[in-house]
């Protein structure tokens, strides 16, 4: 069901006045504590390592069990 032209209008307000509170917020911290507001952003770099080297050593494994298998 359609949502009506004045609760859209109304969310779209309040979406503005959200990422407005947010941005005011993110300069008060940079101006105060310099880098600190920006500390939170690069946590998500250690994980793409870890992606390769399961799917690297999955393969011969597989290959592996099916030798002894296949020659039994």
């Amino acid at each position: 069901m359609a949502r009506s032209k004045s609760k859209h209008i109304r969310l779209i307000n309040r979406r503005r006045k959200q990422y407005k509170q947010r941005m005011k917020r993110r300069k008060a911290e940079a101006k105060a504590g310099g880098s600190a507001a920006q500390k939170r952003r690069p946590a998500r770099k250690p994980a793409a390592p870890a992606a390769p080297p399961p799917a690297a050593a999955a393969p011969p494994a597989a290959a592996g069990s099916e030798t002894p298998a296949a020659g039994e």
